[in-house]
């Protein structure tokens, strides 16, 4: 068998796609899943099954794309992953878990802007210096929309009737103080309107409530609703992004509709503080295999998400950029948790 590269620490390997086609060139093709099996990880990370807390409900972006990263994830080690979610508290209960775990790299979470809003909102203590990030792997721009049998078919047209009718409007969010509810409120407040905020535990149930019409309008990921304005349930009235996406088709900008707001969030994975370097390496190396994947890739893709890359470092950047983003923009809306 070809000598294949492997990422080695404390004795331990775990061998990656990259790294063995980089080795073993075309004849990578013909190796067996057998093959393969033998050649990875057979120290003490992974040792047994890795979960991924996903601290929403199924369905929503956190949840499809843990779920995609857990497939792709088991073609390059030797365990299964699996996703649970733990939904509550704006994500601060699944997340809380995820960071109270042992840290021995077989309890993984999702890391969103919430992670950088708790303390801000007086929600909880989890900050991002409670974490060891992993890798952020995605952005999701903000949309707004609305039922497809509303009144309303542009942003202008929003706008003036909550101008005419304060508070009456409602728009739900994926828990309060969550980054869904901020881009909401965010939005409002650069539009100048008043709306009634509904609480749901997650982005999934608060599409579904504008759907049933037991709410009036939501902004989550234009990711997130693009099946929905597609199959006619709901219209698209604008994104907070710098372009137009292919996530929603024809619909505009916000920026091109006179609001000058560009919002929305993002999603990574982490780990519990005080992880090993190493074991921390080991994960990331396999999360780069997992993003270099044609599988993953593709589903980014076909999903209509925006990709993003930061490992271990950026992402703690990252982490450390947004929590003082978040801090002036609570301040500035005086939201409360």
């Amino acid at each position: 068998m070809p000598d294949i590269h492997s990422s080695e620490t404390s004795g331990k390997r775990v061998v990656t796609r990259r790294n063995a086609l980089k080795a073993v060139g075309g004849a990578g093709l013909a190796m067996t899943a057998g093959c393969l099996d033998e050649l990875q990880t057979d120290g003490e990370w992974p040792s047994r099954q890795i979960e991924i807390v996903v601290p929403w409900a199924s369905g929503g972006g956190a949840d499809t794309t843990s779920r995609a990263v857990a497939d792709a994830a088991e073609e390059f080690t030797d365990v299964s992953w699996n996703v649970a979610n733990q939904e509550g508290g704006s994500g601060s209960v699944g997340m809380n878990e995820v960071a109270n775990a042992e840290p021995d790299g077989h309890t993984l979470g999702v890391a969103a802007p919430e992670i950088t809003l708790f303390d801000h909102l007086g929600q909880d203590d989890l900050n991002p210096d409670d974490i060891t990030p992993i890798m952020q792997y995605a952005d999701m721009p903000a949309a707004l929309v609305v039922h497809e049998d509303d009144n309303y078919s542009t942003v202008g047209e929003f706008v003036d009737y909550a101008e005419d009718n304060p508070g009456d409007l409602d728009m739900s969010h994926s828990g309060t103080g969550s980054s869904w509810h901020l881009a909401g409120a965010g939005f409002a407040d650069e539009a100048g309107i008043e709306v009634d905020y509904v609480s749901y535990d997650g982005a999934d149930p608060a599409i579904t409530a504008v759907v049933n019409g037991e709410v009036d309008c939501t902004v989550v990921g234009a990711a997130e609703v693009h099946s929905h304005v597609v199959d006619g349930d709901l219209n698209g009235l604008g994104v907070m992004y710098d372009e137009e996406l292919d996530a929603l088709p024809d619909t505009p900008t916000m920026m091109a509709e006179g609001i000058d707001i560009e919002i929305g969030s993002w999603l990574g994975h982490f780990a519990p503080a005080d992880l090993a370097d190493d074991v921390r390496d080991d994960i990331a190396d396999v999360y780069e295999s997992v993003y270099d994947s044609d599988e993953f890739s593709s589903f980014l893709e076909d999903n209509h998400f925006t990709q993003a890359r930061r490992g271990p470092e950026e992402f703690q950047e990252f982490l450390d950029e947004q929590y003082d983003y978040y801090e002036e923009l609570v301040d500035d809306l005086g939201i409360e948790g």
